[in-house]
This record gives C-alpha cells, sequence and structure tokens, in this order.
C-alpha cells in the first residue's frame, strides 16, 4: 500500500543517524533564532479559514468522492466540517454533513442532521431527494412515501413520478410502476430539467431490472450516457452485463475503475471466466482484509458478492449478505441475499 511506504520512509527520515550533529547553546540567555511579530501574525493568517470556505472545501471533497470513490476525500470533508464551530453551523453545513455520513452508510446519522434541517424550515429539493433515498435505500417505505409526498410541491414533477413509482414497484406491481414513468418521462419530453431526467432514468432503469424486463440493459446504457461520472449506475450496468454473461463489454465497462470495490469485483468475476484474474484478486483480497482490520466495510454487498463468486465461500458471503441487508435494501441487496441462501443452503444439502 503507497501510504504504508509513504510511512515507513517518513519513518526512516526521522531516524536516521547521519544527519547534521545538533548544535546546544552554551548558555540559557543565547538567542538561537528571533521570531518577528509581522511573521507570526503572516503565518498564522495564511491557515485560517471562514466557515463558508470549510463549506466550500468539502462541498469540493465530496464532488471527488463520488468521481473517484476514494474515501480519503470523505476524510477531508469530515475535517473541513469540523472546522467549523457550533455557533457557525448553517443548513447547509447540516447537509453536507448528512451527505457525508450517507457516503459513510451512518443513515441515521445523516437522517438527523436532515431532520436539523427541517427544524430551520431551511429544506430544499436536495434535502428532501436525500431523505427519500436514505429512507428508500434503508427499506423505510412509509418515511419514503412521506419524503416522496413532500416532493409534489416542485414544479418539475419527475421527481415526485419517479420517488411514486419506485415505491410502487417494491410494493410488487413493479410492471405497472414501469409503464406510469415511462409515460410521466414521455409526457415531460423536452422540457424536463436534465437532473429531474437523470434520475428518472435511473429510477426506470431500476424498476425494469426488478421486472425482469428485457429493455433494463438498454436502459441502463441510456442512463449511464446522461451521467457519465455517475459510478453508482455504470455498476449496475456493470452488474446486470455480468449476469448476462457479456464478460468483456464488463471488462470494458470497468476499465480505469478498479478504486471502486463493485466495480473490481465485477471485473475480478469477469476475468474469472475470461483468465488472469490473479493479480485484481490479490489487490481485493487486501483492500476487503484491511477493511476488516479496520472495522469499516463500508461496500457490505460488493464483499458478499467477492465472497460468494471469487471465494467461494458461500457461508461467510450470507454471513456478509445479512448485516448488509441490515442497512440497505436496493434492489442489488435482494439478489446477493438470495443468491447467498441458495449457495449456502446447496453446500448443507451435500
Amino acid at each position: 500500500m503507497i501510504y504504508f511506504a509513504l510511512a515507513g520512509r517518513l519513518w526512516a527520515d526521522a531516524g536516521s543517524v547521519d544527519g547534521p550533529s545538533i548544535y546546544q547553546p552554551s548558555t540559557n540567555d543565547e538567542i538561537i533564532f528571533r521570531v518577528s511579530s509581522s511573521s507570526a501574525v503572516i503565518s498564522s493568517g495564511a491557515t485560517v479559514k471562514t466557515p463558508e470556505q470549510h463549506l466550500k472545501a468539502a462541498k469540493q471533497a465530496l464532488v471527488l468522492f463520488r468521481e473517484t470513490a476514494n474515501p480519503r476525500f470523505l476524510g477531508d470533508a469530515e475535517r473541513e466540517l469540523a472546522a467549523i464551530p457550533n455557533h457557525k453551523q448553517s443548513a447547509p453545513f447540516y447537509f453536507y454533513r448528512a451527505s457525508l455520513r450517507q457516503s459513510l452508510h451512518l443513515f441515521d446519522e445523516a437522517l438527523a442532521d436532515l431532520n436539523k434541517i427541517s427544524a430551520m424550515k431551511a429544506d430544499n429539493l436536495e434535502s428532501r431527494m436525500m431523505r427519500f433515498t436514505i429512507s428508500f435505500v434503508s427499506g423505510n417505505y412509509q418515511a419514503a412515501e412521506q419524503a416522496c409526498s413532500s416532493l409534489k410541491q416542485y414544479e418539475n414533477s419527475l421527481y415526485a413520478a419517479s420517488c411514486v413509482q419506485q415505491l410502487q414497484a417494491v410494493s410488487g406491481d413493479a410492471d405497472a410502476a414501469y409503464q406510469a414513468l415511462k409515460q410521466a418521462m414521455a409526457a415531460a419530453g423536452v422540457l424536463a430539467d436534465r437532473q429531474a431526467l437523470i434520475w428518472a432514468s435511473g429510477t426506470l432503469a431500476d424498476i425494469a431490472e426488478r421486472a425482469g424486463r428485457d429493455d433494463a440493459l438498454a436502459l441502463w446504457q441510456l442512463a449511464l450516457q446522461l451521467n457519465r461520472g455517475d459510478l453508482y449506475t455504470r455498476a449496475r450496468l456493470a452488474s446486470l452485463l455480468l449476469n448476462q454473461g457479456d464478460y468483456q463489454q464488463v471488462m470494458s465497462l470497468t476499465e480505469d475503475y478498479l478504486a471502486v470495490d463493485a466495480l473490481a469485483v465485477s471485473r475480478a468475476i469477469a476475468q474469472q471466466y475470461l483468465g488472469g484474474n490473479e493479480a485484481l484478486v490479490r489487490i481485493l483480497r487486501e483492500r476487503f482484509d484491511e477493511a476488516r482490520w479496520r472495522g469499516e466495510i463500508l461496500h457490505k454487498r460488493a464483499y458478499a458478492q467477492f465472497l460468494l463468486e471469487i471465494e467461494q465461500q458461500p457461508q461467510l458471503a450470507l454471513l456478509m449478505a445479512e448485516k448488509n441487508w441490515e442497512h440497505q435494501r436496493e434492489w442489488p441487496d435482494a439478489v446477493i441475499l438470495s443468491r447467498a441462501k441458495d449457495a449456502a443452503n446447496a453446500v448443507q444439502v451435500r
């Protein structure tokens, strides 16, 4: 690991015995270095940030995390937000901290921050969308329905239509939800807000996959075309291609995205069928072992899939899939849980 190598180098440099000899003054009154008051003011002033600057830096770090999936940026965002004193914690502060906590899968804590925004009567489209997403992903459909209702006040009805039909799909009528959302998107047409269209396209693809429709793959491809940088959409498309046995397409889609656990695992599984996945498997083993050592496996779904498909350990995969299901209940979470149960049961029958 790079940071272990860097830490080792710094340790080695600090412990070198070949450096210059240490000067010791002959008396306690001897002046070695004088710091002027002006230089001290300049030095201290250069490191001071305003709360607004901390918020801007936190926002940038969160954007970079979503673009790269590098957890270092979450640490950067956390440090920037922690530097803001309590009396300066505004609605944007709570929104960015909720976003940080959502990324860390601390859903209850994220909702607590969103509640503070509501108490300040500062809710907006973004905070309401986040509340819906967290509630839906964690399987609290009653809370998700309440958040969805609050979206109906906005002019662009695609947001409301998307969440209404996504809830309809999980209730068991995915085909009807698919048709209703498709009609809403057609009605919005070219007048639809681009962000709303991106959201609706991903939702439609998710519903189509849940319903087992043949056009699910094309819909995920469309969703990715609309938002090329979205790692979640790329991972869902790669997973569907993997399930359909299109391993070469998985390889193309996951190239240069090995930092993303879900995409790296999909690539390793595709390589398993094509041949030559040993190097990537070693990397993933180290990554997951390190996460286990730290006690913070964020992407339990990807790890469960790795245990099931690569390590061939269905019992451990089931344990991880069940832990994942405690906090996250999207369609792919249900799929990996079902597969792990089937595999674990098959082993017991033997």
